[in-house]
């Protein structure tokens, strides 16, 4: 059932779209879920869905109606983790490439690539405790994924 309502936000979506940067992540792993909804939706322009969350999981996107700039992020609370956990679908290669490059302009080391599967590579990114994992080309959801965990 997840599967369809994401899809049907990827091809039905029709407000204007919200850009995600690097400084995004890094701020939104730190918020409070009791707080997320206020940052998300009146700072950085997203909209929640919450017709697909889980308890301790918000959803947001950015509601694009064109595919290859809609963005749908999950960040899930995790108890005893210093941040919250980022899963992040980025549909604009534009986008991650500006991610990828920003990321170290604010601090974070670039680690290399890393092979996830036989067809998956992504590059790893690490300040402090926080770990950014984007993949090197689109996954099979349509997409790049971006994957903030704190270590």
């Amino acid at each position: 059932m997840k599967f369809f309502i994401f899809c049907f936000l990827l091809f039905f979506s029709l407000l204007p779209a919200q850009d995600l940067s690097a400084n995004h992540i890094s701020e939104i792993a730190y918020y409070d879920l009791d707080h997320l909804d206020k940052a998300m939706i009146q700072v950085y322009g997203f909209k929640r869905v919450q017709d697909i969350e889980d308890d301790n999981q918000r959803v947001y996107t950015n509601d694009s109606h064109k595919i290859g700039e809609l963005i749908v992020i999950t960040v899930i609370k995790k108890a005893g983790s210093c941040s919250n956990i980022l899963s992040i679908v980025n549909a604009s290669s534009d986008s991650v490439l500006k991610i990828r490059q920003d990321l170290p302009k604010i601090g974070y080391l670039y680690k290399g690539k890393q092979k996830l599967s036989a067809d998956i590579f992504f590059s790893l990114f690490v300040k402090d405790k926080l770990t950014v994992a984007i993949t090197e080309q689109v996954t099979h959801t349509g997409a790049y994924q971006i994957l903030v965990t704190c270590k």
